[in-house]
């Protein structure tokens, strides 16, 4: 009896870390669709020419909406939607879910929490290194209401306004998990709503600016869109990893995915 705990453990263990393995080697796999020119469409450009020119006039309304939404609005939903947007939250999430999917051989599971961690840890290394760049103070960082002060590239862990890492990790996971089910609108809907509304949230709280989390917003949909678009497209795969069989013994087990 200890002996079938322990194999199973073993097993469990082992499948485990061959898990992480092949979620390591997704997120390089998917990492090289970054280079390769068929990667982009019209459409991309289209998105971000819109894109830039939007963020582009929230710049010049910044103060005049940062005090306006000082004003009218209520700091009731921070404790509900900060967690959406934290880091630590999501990826530990999204890590749980990962190994839980793996475990019981829930593709389904596994894979949606594969997408969303990738374009989290995707989307937020892109905009860490735009914070590292500009060095933009946030609104609590200044007496007056300056959305113009940028302090230029450096490792301070001061001054990290521009763009949000909330909105970017809120925005990346509602992004993918809803193009993982075809932009189902029952399934967009919700998610888009909570991550629009940990966006506004952050600038109530004085963290961000309008650009900020709209910026961030913009870069988390881009990512997490293409992430699990290139998942979704994937050719078949072949692997190879560990299995308990039905005499108990521990052995090697081939596995064809069809995507």
């Amino acid at each position: 009896m200890r002996f079938k705990i322990l194999l199973m453990s073993l097993t469990l263990l082992t499948a485990t870390v061959q898990g992480q393995v092949n979620l390591v080697k997704d997120s390089w796999h998917n990492a090289g669709h970054w280079f390769k020119a068929e990667s982009y469409s019209y459409n991309d450009a289209l998105y971000w020419g819109l894109g830039a020119g939007l963020v582009a006039f929230t710049f010049t309304q910044d103060a005049e909406w940062q005090a306006a939404w000082q004003t009218n609005a209520s700091d009731d939903l921070g404790p509900i939607f900060e967690p959406m947007g934290n880091p630590l939250y999501m990826g530990t999430l999204g890590l749980g879910a990962y190994t839980i999917g793996l475990i019981s051989e829930n593709e389904e599971l596994e894979g949606l929490s594969s997408v969303a961690l990738q374009s989290m840890l995707t989307s937020g290394a892109l905009v860490m290194a735009l914070k590292l760049a500009f060095h933009r103070e946030r609104p609590e960082e200044q007496l007056s209401l300056d959305p113009y002060r940028f302090n230029g590239p450096s490792f301070s862990r001061d001054n990290l306004s521009f763009p949000s890492g909330h909105s970017v990790i809120a925005f990346s996971a509602a992004a993918s998990i809803s193009r993982y089910y075809g932009d189902i609108w029952y399934v967009s809907l919700p998610l888009y709503t909570a991550a629009g509304l940990t966006a506004w949230q952050r600038v109530f709280d004085q963290k961000h600016w309008p650009s900020d989390v709209l910026t961030g917003a913009l870069i988390g949909i881009f990512v997490g869109r293409k992430i699990a678009h290139w998942h979704l497209q994937d050719e078949d795969r072949v692997t190879i990893g560990t299995a308990l069989l039905p005499n108990s013994r521990l052995g090697l087990a081939l596995k064809i995915k069809l995507d």
